[in-house]
C-alpha cells in the first residue's frame, strides 16, 4: 500500500502516514477491465461498488490533506492570495472550513464502510460462494439481502451465524469494525446525522438544555455549558487511523474479490 506523510509545519500536528490503496487493488477491481476479461457477473458488479469505495477514500485523503493546511495557516499566520490579491478570512470561518472537513471526512468513513459491504454481498452472491444472502431482524425476520437493504451492520449480523463463508472475509470485517477509531468517531457520526453536534460551535453559545415537569405543573430547565471537545488534531489523528484500517481492510477482502488471475499492465 502506497503512503505519503501529512505535511508537518506547525507543532500542534502529529505526524502521521495516509495510507492510499494499492495501484493493483485499484486495477484488478476496476469493473471495465472485468467486462473485457470475463464479460460481467457478480465480480464486474462487486466492482462498481470498489469504485464507490475509491471515491470515499479519495475524499477522505483530500480533507485530511486541506484541514492540515488549514491548521499549518491558521499557527503560522499566514496570509492567503488569490492572483495577488489577499484573501482575508475571518477566525469563525476558518473554524467553520476546519469542523467541516472533519465531518466530511467521517461521513465519509462510515459510507465506505457500507459500500464494503455491499463490494462483499456481490462476492458472497456468487453461485460457488453460497448464493443469496439474507437479513436478520432483531424480531428474528429473514429477508433476501439486496442493494436495498444491504450495510455493513446487516452483513456482519448474517455472517457472525455462518461457518461456510470466507473466514478470511468475515475476519477482516470484524477487525475493521472493532478499530478502536472506527468506534469512536461512530459517537461523531451519529451526533452529525441525529444528536445534538456539540462539534459546531459556530452559532454561538450552546448549551445543553434538559426541560423537565414538575409535580405541580412547573418546568425545572437546566443549561449547562462548556462541553468537552477533543482538538482539531485529535479528530485529524482519528480520522487517518481510522482510513487506515480501512485501507488494509478493502486490500485485504479485495485480494480474495479480486483474484489477480491475469495479467494487466497500464
Amino acid at each position: 500500500m502506497r503512503k505519503f506523510t501529512d505535511s508537518q509545519k506547525s507543532s500542534c500536528q502529529k505526524k502521521v502516514e495516509i495510507k492510499l490503496l494499492s495501484r493493483e487493488f485499484c486495477i484488478y477491481s476496476n469493473p471495465t477491465i472485468l467486462l473485457s476479461k470475463f464479460k460481467g457477473g457478480k465480480r464486474a458488479e462487486a466492482a462498481q461498488w470498489s469504485l464507490e469505495v475509491q471515491k470515499m477514500h479519495r475524499g477522505i485523503v483530500e480533507s485530511v490533506r486541506a484541514l492540515g493546511n488549514f491548521m499549518n495557516q491558521t499557527a503560522q499566520n499566514k496570509k492567503l492570495y488569490l492572483e495577488n490579491q489577499e484573501i482575508t478570512i475571518s477566525d469563525e470561518k476558518r473554524y467553520w472550513t476546519m469542523i467541516y472537513l472533519i465531518d466530511n471526512s467521517i461521513l465519509r468513513i462510515y459510507a465506505c464502510l457500507d459500500k464494503i459491504a455491499q463490494m462483499c454481498r456481490c462476492y458472497f452472491e456468487y453461485s460457488e460462494n453460497g448464493g443469496e444472502l439474507e437479513v436478520i431482524r432483531k424480531c428474528g425476520c429473514k429477508e433476501i439481502m439486496t442493494e436495498k437493504n444491504c450495510n455493513f451492520g446487516a452483513l456482519l449480523n448474517y455472517l457472525a451465524r455462518e461457518n461456510k463463508k470466507s473466514q478470511t472475509i468475515i475476519e477482516a470485517l470484524k477487525k475493521l469494525n472493532s478499530d478502536k477509531s472506527i468506534q469512536t468517531l461512530r459517537e461523531y457520526r451519529n451526533a452529525f446525522t441525529h444528536k445534538k453536534n456539540f462539534l459546531d460551535q459556530t452559532v454561538g453559545l450552546d448549551p445543553t438544555v434538559k426541560a423537565t415537569y414538575k409535580d405541580d405543573g412547573t418546568v425545572s430547565t437546566v443549561f449547562n455549558f462548556g462541553e468537552y471537545l477533543p482538538s482539531i488534531n485529535w479528530f485529524r489523528v482519528a480520522i487517518v487511523n481510522a482510513n487506515n484500517t480501512l485501507v488494509e481492510c478493502t486490500e485485504q477482502v479485495g485480494s480474495i474479490i479480486f483474484p489477480r488471475d491475469f495479467k494487466q499492465i497500464l
